[in-house]
């Protein structure tokens, strides 16, 4: 079964983030500062994974019903089309790897588990 992942304490630096990306195929990298989320499940037509910089979240595999409490230093990995739901209340900062570039995200990002 395909689902998101957590690994606590990954970061190891920015130049090691990037090159764990490109041996995933994740070439398009971002630093994005999130703000505060608490949305439900849904899912993404493209891979990703992100280290959180600064901030916490709680992650949930929808398929799996695991909630994985994600902090500073943590590894996350979402495949795509895996159901998954994100609660922050205060926001967080990501250093985010992709398998597409921003322009071919679509709208929405966030795509509703009915159209999986």
């Amino acid at each position: 079964m395909t689902r998101a992942r957590v690994e606590q304490d990954a970061w190891q630096g920015e130049a090691e983030a990037r090159a764990a990306f490109a041996r995933a195929g994740l070439d398009h990298v971002l630093e994005l500062d999130v703000p505060p989320v608490d949305n439900g499940a849904h899912w993404h037509h493209f891979s990703s994974e992100f280290y959180l910089t600064a901030g916490t979240l709680e992650l949930t595999d929808i398929g799996t019903g695991e909630r994985m409490s994600c902090g500073t230093g943590t590894r996350v990995i979402v495949p795509a089309r895996v159901l998954h739901a994100e609660y922050s209340p205060d926001g967080y900062s990501i250093l985010l790897g992709t398998s597409v570039p921003p322009e071919e995200y679509g709208d929405p990002v966030n795509r509703p588990p009915e159209a999986l």
